[in-house]
């Protein structure tokens, strides 16, 4: 047991730490919990407090998926990608990212958070399209009525966006999506889902706790893993061959997309707080693209989003 141990301690610390940018990364986190638990009003020990304790959480949850896993040859040839094509899959993804993050700024605008005609209705048939979607999901709202208009229209719009479009695109770019979703290979990911499962069962099970895991499971879990883990992180981590370079190259888009709806809708123009919430997303991707590496399937990680998601974590 201490042989395997002190491996696998090796593989961790090679892996994250063999370069300063990892520890930077988990500083910069502590500091900005920090600051922002200090905004609220919170004592230096309680702020310097919070920021230590997620990033010592999301490290352990990271060193428990190494110990957990059981990488072979075979796994990471399922997990790479010829770098040629991960490069131009890579750009592809960043400017497509670009294309989602103004499908964001278009949906605040039409529920008039934010002013201005919706950037997209210029877009010829998005209108319709939209219109096509929202009178789906009322149809589908008013005969499952535990599901919402809007719960039905963002699983139907975002499963379009981000896994259907990316995947026919990316298919033709050369990437292979074989085993993505695959059973195989899911050990590593097993405490983690635990975890959550445990958090998730605790405090009882009601009809609207199982719809909230159903619908964070369909949205936005499976779209922004296939997106984000299963294109973008893999993109990176076959073009990157330090760890931390391609969690930070693989990662950051996934952040950065949710900061119109933080800073516009939720925390109404705070900077501080807004960033402060992408940084726990930001080590939240951090552990689940490094489990996806270690597992080469989604689906764990899949289940650990949208449980999370359901807890509201």
């Amino acid at each position: 047991m201490l042989p395997y141990l002190k491996q696998k301690s090796k593989i961790f610390s090679d892996e994250l730490f063999s370069n300063m940018l990892f520890a930077g990364i988990l500083a910069a986190y502590i500091l900005l919990k920090a600051i922002s638990n200090l905004a609220y009003g919170a004592s230096y020990f309680t702020a310097l407090r919070s920021g230590i304790t997620g990033a010592v959480m999301y490290a352990a949850g990271m060193y428990t998926i190494n110990l957990a896993s059981n990488s072979t040859d075979e796994n990471q040839q399922a997990f790479q990608i010829d770098t040629r094509v991960a490069k131009k899959g890579l750009i592809a993804a960043a400017v497509y990212s670009l294309f989602l993050f103004v499908t964001i700024i278009d949906s605040l605008q039409r529920k008039h958070i934010l002013s201005g005609t919706p950037l997209l209705s210029f877009l010829p048939g998005y209108n319709q399209l939209i219109f096509i979607i929202d009178r789906l999901a009322q149809s589908i709202s008013n005969f499952a009525s535990f599901a919402l208009p809007e719960q039905i229209r963002n699983i139907i719009l975002g499963n379009l966006l981000y896994v259907l479009i990316p995947f026919i695109l990316f298919k033709l770019l050369g990437y292979q999506f074989k085993s993505l979703l695959s059973l195989r290979h899911t050990r590593a990911g097993w405490p983690i889902l635990f975890i959550y499962l445990v958090m998730f069962f605790s405090g009882g099970i009601t009809m609207k706790k199982v719809w909230g895991f159903v619908y964070s499971l369909l949205y936005p879990a499976l779209c922004e893993e296939f997106f984000h883990r299963g294109i973008i992180y893999r993109s990176a981590g076959s073009i990157f061959k330090k760890v931390p370079s391609a969690l930070l190259a693989g990662t950051i888009a996934f952040g950065l997309m949710h900061f119109p709806d933080y800073y516009f809708r939720i925390y109404n123009g705070n900077l501080l707080f807004s960033f402060s919430s992408i940084a726990d997303l930001l080590l939240f991707g951090f552990m689940l693209s490094y489990g996806y590496q270690k597992t080469t399937t989604l689906l764990p990680w899949i289940l650990v989003h949208a449980l999370s998601d359901a807890l509201y974590l």
